[in-house]
């Protein structure tokens, strides 16, 4: 989803850190880190019916909401109050936030077939249970790690508790290259870039990390089945065989 500016700083902010640390992963299952907003619900959507009920408009001139926020003239709302409209946002929607078509039976779908799925959203952490609520409303009922800043060091830190394959799906260039800086080449990690179907798309930064491109859940089910699904598969029959080899 378009972003308010952040930091460059790239390490795992402490209650993010905390959020890690008591998450458990079976070491032996694929696993899927997923995005949230534009990937899993439609913020968007949610975002701009809001500020319409008062009297503010989503624009798309850029990839940024800092701007693009304008009253009824076209005046941008002051930069200074982005934050405190987004706040009020998080606060009064996140648990009622719409899902994106197709979501939930491609989740459900790749976890019967064995993939664990870990949800990785920027949000502000104290909407984390709000958004639990949201996804399990739809029947999402995974672990939600809420964070600040690039996604890297967060992505890197799940990626290492697996030994089979892995994959990351965002719709933020810049969280896919910030995955790709600390966990490629040797760390293998697919990348997935979720091309959602709103009026910000145009304005994407370019995708310059080795990725797939993806425009919907039943492409990225596709995908995710051939990147997850069938080598851990392989994986398994190729030592069920040695066990039972003499």
């Amino acid at each position: 989803m378009p972003l308010m500016e952040q930091g460059a700083c790239e390490a795992v902010d402490v209650l993010t850190r905390q959020q890690l640390a008591g998450l458990r992963l079976h070491p032996h299952r694929p696993l899927l880190i997923c995005d949230v907003d534009e990937v899993v619900v439609r913020f968007i959507d949610a975002l701009a019916g809001w500020l319409q009920r008062r009297n503010l408009r989503l624009h798309s001139d850029s990839w940024a909401l800092e701007g693009n926020i304008r009253d009824a003239h076209g005046v941008p709302v002051p930069r200074a109050q982005v934050g405190a409209l987004l706040d009020a946002f998080f606060r009064q929607c996140t648990a009622d936030l719409p899902l994106m078509e197709g979501a939930a039976d491609a989740l459900a779908q790749l976890v019967r077939e064995g993939v664990q799925v870990v949800l990785l959203t920027n949000m502000p952490h104290p909407f984390r249970r709000a958004r639990q609520r949201n996804l399990a409303r739809h029947g999402l009922n995974f672990p939600v790690i809420t964070n600040s800043g690039p996604k890297g060091p967060a992505v890197r830190h799940l990626r290492q508790m697996v030994r089979q394959p892995a994959a990351f799906i965002d719709d933020h260039p810049d969280f896919l290259h910030s995955a790709a800086d600390h966990c490629l080449p040797s760390a293998a990690l697919h990348l997935l870039h979720f091309v959602p179907d709103n009026p910000f798309v145009p304005h994407l930064p370019p995708m310059q990390a080795p990725h797939v491109s993806v425009r919907n859940w039943g492409e990225a089910a596709e995908v995710l089945h051939r990147l997850l699904v069938l080598p851990a598969l392989k994986r398994h029959a190729g030592a069920s065989a040695r066990a039972a080899a003499p």
